[in-house]
């Protein structure tokens, strides 16, 4: 329950003497309690005052970004539900831009600032308060493609996937390319120019939303978020792009992350928030061995219970068992691909994408079909409108075959094999 204090927190004494007069004027029954936020045990304190009732509003002095860094967002930890007011007397312009983004920018007062000011300001907060609040959106899955060693396949089974995915959902779906350098997304879909992946983060970071649609590049309902050039000297803030996900699982269907061996900061934090991480690997000893190695880098990044490993290129006569290849990862086995390099070379003109009716299609199409059920993206009743896909029966029937009976989506190795 909400008490009759009223909390005032400022390193300025001067300018919350001030504040503390017009908020007695205001509430002149209220009792206000104003802390020195500049003492070292001032949050112990404030948490623990808590523990009796939450005060009937907080008013935080703000002058930069250490008080948004130390002061503000403790506060909003420790009282989420408790309406909160900033002031201060003068305000850079990037912390006033960081005020707005999370949703405080309209709750500054500038000193000086008169009583009426400060009522209209209180009402507004509590109007707000006493609605419902709004139910918080659901955010689309992430799902990681990370490859055991280079050449794996992993990008082109991202790129296959996503557009699979945006098929099946007829949704937009997000695809990021973290590799800054050499990345292949933009090849596969054409793209030569338009926002980049560092643009698209920048924007969302001073905006809080993600660029106009039509300036995002991409390939039907597949847009690409990559970096279009070499980026050797740009790094990526984790926080930035964890903001930048954000916004993508909020607009989009489903957001396809092609990791390509990237171990930094801001793509272990992706990976940490997808649903299903996948391993992409060849059926040899090398890879296998590779991907067991990887295997430590994911436990240590506590990914490794999500972590499902995809065996590449496994209908070649070199191929290792199924049972071995799991054995040798360490990883539980979530789909096998053919080898259908001839398949993939011939894609090429259409924007490296498999046909319709290839083999490689067909295992890329179970694979999305099993992976959508289990993140709730795609519920049994929506898969039964689908229209008829000629990727699981294309290729059988141009031989003169068909499947017997009907496939099994939820059997992890019915997929791509020969």
């Amino acid at each position: 329950m909400f008490s009759d204090q009223i909390a005032l927190l400022a390193r300025d004494r001067e300018a919350a003497s001030q504040v503390r007069e017009l908020v007695a004027r205001c509430f002149p029954f209220h009792e206000i309690r104003t802390v020195d936020t500049g003492e070292s045990g001032w949050l112990e304190d404030f948490r623990k005052s808590l523990q009796a009732a939450a005060p009937y509003a907080i008013l935080v002095e703000v002058r930069g970004f250490q008080e948004i860094a130390e002061v503000l967002d403790p506060v909003r930890q420790a009282a989420p539900m408790t309406p909160l007011l900033i002031f201060c007397r003068r305000i850079d312009n990037n912390v006033y831009l960081e005020l707005h983004r999370i949703g405080l920018g309209d709750r500054i007062l500038h000193l000086p600032f008169d009583l009426d000011s400060l009522k209209r300001m209180m009402a507004g907060l509590y109007q707000r308060h006493a609605a419902p609040a709004p139910p918080p959106p659901r955010l689309a899955p992430v799902l990681s493609f990370l490859p055991a060693k280079p050449g794996s396949g992993a990008s082109t089974l991202a790129w296959h996937f996503a557009n699979v995915a945006s098929s099946l959902l007829n949704a937009k779906v997000a695809l990021i390319d973290l590799d800054l350098n050499c990345g292949v997304q933009a090849l596969f879909a054409s793209v030569q120019s338009g926002m980049n992946l560092f643009d698209a983060i920048s924007i969302v970071d001073h905006a809080g939303t993600l660029p106009a649609e039509g300036h995002i590049p991409g390939f039907r309902s597949v847009h690409l978020f990559a970096a279009l050039r070499r980026c050797r000297a740009v790094r990526i803030e984790s926080s930035l792009f964890g903001n930048f996900l954000q916004a993508l699982r909020r607009d989009y269907a489903l957001v396809v992350a092609d990791h390509s061996g990237n171990w930094e900061r801001f793509s272990v934090e992706a990976m940490q928030a997808s649903h299903t991480v996948f391993c992409i690997t060849g059926s040899d000893y090398l890879s296998l061995t590779q991907a067991n190695l990887a295997r430590g880098l994911m436990e240590d990044a506590g990914i490794l219970p999500s972590v499902k490993l995809v065996l590449n290129r496994h209908s070649s006569r070199f191929a290792l068992p199924p049972e071995e290849c799991e054995r040798m990862a360490g990883l539980k086995l979530a789909a096998l691909l053919p080898n259908c390099f001839g398949e993939l070379q011939q894609a090429i003109p259409n924007h490296h994408l498999a046909g319709g009716n290839s083999r490689y299609f067909a295992a890329v199409e179970d694979l999305a079909l099993r992976t959508l059920r289990q993140a709730g993206t795609l519920e049994e009743d929506e898969e039964r409108r689908l229209p008829a896909r000629t990727g699981r029966t294309g290729w059988l029937s141009s031989l003169g075959l068909v499947r017997r009976g009907k496939p099994s989506l939820a059997a992890p190795l019915s997929s791509g094999m020969d």
